[in-house]
């Protein structure tokens, strides 16, 4: 059951939770209190790029309370990122220390970031210092073992850090297999910050079991739940699965379309966006993986109306049951 102090975070999915569908979302949707961004990376050098902040831009609507995120492993970079934060007006930013594609574990970022413990505290030394009372962290259990982050806690419980996102698996299983429930547990136990827990939460019924089983978890970070079963938080707040409304899904879908149509220019940019979404949206509908392989050759979006529109000609039914930590 929850409590009333539970705090939901729609998760990080590159390509997906981005600034549009966002907004969107919220306009048709019950959202997660506070949205953390897709990662900006860091970059050299004293100025930073517009266009590399544009997803952030608090001159932009934001449709949630938002926490921008930075991936890199260079302690001078990162500060030059948090003044650009700064200079938006937020007080608050996370490190992703758990991404855990190999070409970014491998260069040191992301999760690769526990494998060196020096420039894991020297960038949590300068987030600190930077954004004072506002800095935190996103991290993996481990890379090929769940062990690493435990090991690393000393250094993380070092720093004052505002909170701690533990994603319950390791780099290798990236996202599949499934959570490591006992070793959360055990990280959890060895934080001295406030954990938020992220993975797999992806209906009532897996929310409901792991608030039983870490009842005094208050934080909990919500990603490709979402992105699969967009009433998902509905059904969250009102403890049992709740009716999903296909209609309701279609005007998404059309509203978000022309919101990137309005933001992004040609075909292929629109296209992507929404082929990113729709690579998670399908599994959640009982005939969805029709619906993607008609998409995924779609090269236009006159293309994908046309294949939406079919699909909504008689509503799509959703899969009854959405579960992976109880059946």
């Amino acid at each position: 059951m929850r409590c009333a102090k539970d705090v939901f975070y729609l998760a990080p999915l590159r390509g997906v939770t981005v600034r549009v569908f966002r907004n969107q979302f919220a306009r048709f949707f019950a959202a997660p209190d506070i949205a953390v961004a897709p990662f900006v990376p860091s970059v050299a050098g004293v100025k930073v790029k517009a266009g590399l902040l544009s997803d952030i831009d608090t001159a932009l609507e934001q449709g949630l309370p938002l926490v921008p995120q930075i991936i890199g492993k260079d302690a001078g970079q990162l500060r030059v990122m948090l003044g650009a934060f700064k200079d938006f007006g937020y007080d608050r930013a996370d490190l992703n220390a758990g991404c855990p594609w190999p070409f970014v574990a491998k260069k040191g970022r992301g999760s690769g970031l526990l494998r060196d413990a020096d420039s894991l505290a020297r960038l949590l030394e300068v987030g600190c210092e930077e954004m004072p009372g506002g800095f935190s962290i996103k991290v993996r259990l481990g890379l090929k073992t769940s062990d690493l982050l435990l090991k690393r806690m000393e250094i993380i419980n070092r720093f004052p850090l505002r909170e701690v996102a533990i994603h319950a698996r390791t780099a290798q299983q990236m996202y599949e297999g499934e959570v490591l429930l006992d070793d959360f547990a055990f990280a959890a136990a060895a934080c001295q910050h406030p954990v938020v827990y992220n993975g797999d939460i992806c209906s009532a019924n897996d929310f409901a079991y792991l608030k039983g089983r870490f009842p005094k978890t208050t934080r909990w970070m919500i990603g490709r739940g979402l992105a699969v079963d967009p009433f998902l938080m509905e059904s969250i707040r009102a403890g049992k699965p709740v009716e999903r409304d296909s209609e309701r899904l279609r005007s998404f879908l059309e509203s978000y379309l022309e919101a990137c149509g309005e933001e992004l220019s040609g075909n292929n940019p629109v296209m992507g966006r929404m082929k990113e979404f729709w690579s998670y949206q399908h599994t959640g509908l009982v005939q969805g993986g029709r619906i993607w392989d008609a998409i995924k050759i779609c090269r236009t979006v006159d293309e994908y109306r046309r294949v939406v529109d079919s699909a909504f000609s008689h509503p799509p039914r959703f899969k009854d049951d959405l579960s992976r930590l109880v059946r």
